[in-house]
């Protein structure tokens, strides 16, 4: 747990360390591989036109609003 636990304090100082234009790019790229696993389990069509949308609506929204962003105080 305790491993656990400092692999995630380290990611997260990470992140939070990344840049807004970094910071929505791996927002949208996380998101498209996600939909993308769970389209190719579930077998779905159009995989990768949803993927891409998923990763641009999510970057955009990041890019230009912070949406997503955690805050400084956790």
């Amino acid at each position: 747990m305790n491993t656990a636990k400092r692999l995630y304090d380290r990611g997260d100082e990470w992140v939070r360390g990344l840049s807004r234009g970094r910071y929505a790019a791996l927002l949208g790229a996380s998101a498209a591989v996600g939909v993308l696993g769970f389209g190719l389990l579930s077998s779905g069509e159009l995989l990768l036109v949803r993927a891409l949308t998923m990763a641009v609506v999510m970057f955009g929204l990041e890019y230009a609003f912070g949406a997503f962003r955690p805050s400084a105080d956790g």
